[in-house]
């Protein structure tokens, strides 16, 4: 067992306890039975659980290669001086603030970038991993190709170190020689 799969199964047993609470909490006081003033608690118990349901899913059902972009890209919550930008097809929408990402059922991805929000189906896609952006290459060639671009290099990023199952990792078609130099198993 790797240190990452150990670090993963003490955060998927605390999301799994966060959730129950969560369901223990809204079925005592926030009973659906109960008047409609308590319609807006219940909305936000909600996103309490399913914002759970994304970092289970995250470890559970997103390969390694996404899992490394959302990780790296979760380094910019918070952090005004990073950035990302994103392009699908011919759109584009660039230097916007990170503000998370969604993770539902399927495997279905939504980024979320300022005002912008883009989603994919991970098993659907490849990746391309360079130092300033990743590269998501649907195997359906009807579907765009989705660029994310970011401020704050790939390459110096202290995750890479716990990824190293990336570069061998079948949805992964590229990345940069010098990337995971040292890091890879």
């Amino acid at each position: 067992m790797t240190e990452r799969d150990s670090k993963d199964g003490r955060y998927i047993e605390a999301m799994e306890d966060l959730t129950q609470a969560i369901r223990r909490i809204r079925e005592r006081y926030l009973d659906e039975g109960l008047a409609s003033e308590y319609q807006s608690q219940r909305l936000r118990f909600r996103q309490f659980e399913e914002m759970a349901a994304t970092e289970r899913r995250l470890i559970e059902e997103i390969s390694p290669p996404c899992r490394l972009v959302l990780e790296h890209l979760s380094t910019f919550l918070d952090q005004p001086d990073r950035s990302v930008g994103i392009r699908y097809g011919q759109s584009s929408y660039t230097n916007g603030d990170y503000l998370g990402y969604a993770i539902n059922e399927w495997g279905h991805v939504t980024l979320k970038v300022g005002n912008c929000r883009i989603t994919w189906r991970d098993d659907e896609y490849q990746y391309m991993f360079y130092a300033d952006k990743a590269v998501l290459r649907a195997y359906d060639i009807q579907k765009p190709e989705i660029s994310i671009s970011f401020n704050f290099s790939l390459k110096y990023s202290k995750l890479l170190e716990e990824f190293r199952d990336v570069p061998g990792h079948p949805q992964t078609a590229y990345y940069q020689p010098d990337l995971f130099e040292g890091n890879h198993s």
